[in-house]
């Protein structure tokens, strides 16, 4: 018992050391304290906030997805629409005129463009790219195309087309398929059409006056045209002439294309042309030797010339072989009625008698 008494009191002792040393030591307690507060604790937080945000980067399992933008809104849609202003019923536009068309686009979206062609036979001959302007009043939008004007005969249309972007659909709209009209024309006539139709005769090497009256002059040009093509005699154009001219089809076609500057005569035509440069450039109505008084034939040489009159009506005559020549005279019928001379209207004469040199070339056949 006193052993264990003894150390009983060993033990109080040094734990009142101990305790002595704690209370007489007030700081040294405090500085332990606020170590583990201030240092060891943030440093624990931080490194898990760390780690945290680490996993949840690399994971994608704890980070927090951004909201989406909304899908954009689909684009407009586009119905289209297109025809050829002067269209008549028979489909036919009247030729000489512009090709004017117009079409819409519904809705109407503003900074829209589309492409508008002009096709012949599918063939684009005429684009534009016009902007779509907006129709007061209405949700749709107007655009236009000022096309050539049409003369050669053939099938036409216009197709507009609208390509897709992000504001409208795509469309395509196309106009009714149209051809040419061409109307019968009649001497005496004044028109716009008639001065087409002259032009068209000198394109094609036809003598006449031009402008808008239907002339004498273009009354024999008419007729050559008719003899040229194996056509009725008559003096009147017709919408086959018309289109023909149209065409580029009704010029005479040289027997000696390269002889140079020369005179052609085909008797069985009855019809003469001045030539040049491989080309009939002036093809004229005459009257060539009747049966009983035939036209002589061959390759022969213009000698003389004699301006005016002479003693038996023969006007602005020049001499290609004796007695035969090519001149005017009262009476030039759409066959052969003359004692063996090429006559040729009297309009036609002074123009005629200049463009002949002397020493030019004529050739009668046929």
């Amino acid at each position: 018992m006193p052993g264990v008494i003894g150390r009983q009191r060993i033990s109080l002792v040094v734990a009142g050391s101990v305790l002595a040393v704690a209370i007489g030591s007030p700081s040294l307690a405090s500085g332990q304290a606020a170590s583990t507060t201030t240092t060891a604790a943030p440093a624990a937080a931080d490194q898990y906030t760390t780690q945290a945000e680490r996993a949840g980067g690399q994971s994608g399992g704890a980070a927090t997805t951004p909201p989406q933008p909304p899908p954009p809104p689909p684009p407009a849609p586009a119905q289209m629409s297109v025809f050829v202003h002067g269209i008549q019923k028979d489909h036919k536009l009247r030729v000489g005129k512009h090709v004017r068309a117009v079409g819409y686009l519904k809705p109407f979206v503003a900074g829209e463009h589309v492409q508008v062609q002009l096709l012949r036979q599918g063939k684009v001959i005429k684009q534009a790219n016009p902007q779509v302007k907006k129709v007061q009043g209405a949700n749709k939008g107007v655009f236009r195309l000022q096309g050539p004007k049409l003369i050669r005969p053939s099938t036409f249309k216009v197709v507009a087309t609208h390509e897709y972007n992000a504001d409208q659909a795509r469309g395509v709209a196309r106009s009714h398929k149209f051809q040419i009209d061409y109307p019968d024309l009649d001497p005496g006539n004044r028109s716009s059409d008639v001065k087409l139709f002259n032009k068209l005769l000198k394109k094609q090497g036809y003598f006449t006056s031009g402008g808008k009256k239907y002339s004498v002059r273009t009354q024999w040009a008419v007729m050559a045209v008719r003899k040229v093509n194996g056509m009725n005699r008559t003096y009147n154009a017709n919408p086959t002439i018309f289109r023909k001219l149209a065409a580029r089809k009704a010029e005479f076609h040289l027997k000696y294309p390269h002889k140079g500057k020369h005179v052609e005569v085909d008797i069985s035509r009855q019809v003469m042309t001045l030539a040049n440069n491989g080309k009939a450039q002036h093809t004229f109505a005459v009257s060539t030797g009747a049966p009983a008084t035939p036209t002589i034939r061959g390759h022969f040489r213009f000698y003389r010339k004699d301006a005016g009159y002479n003693s038996v009506g023969m006007y602005y005559s020049v001499y290609f072989h004796g007695g035969y020549a090519t001149h005017g005279y009262h009476s030039v019928p759409p066959y052969n009625a003359s004692h063996g001379c090429v006559r040729n209207p009297i309009p036609d004469s002074i123009f005629i008698y200049n463009w002949i040199s002397l020493g030019d070339s004529i050739f009668v056949y046929g």
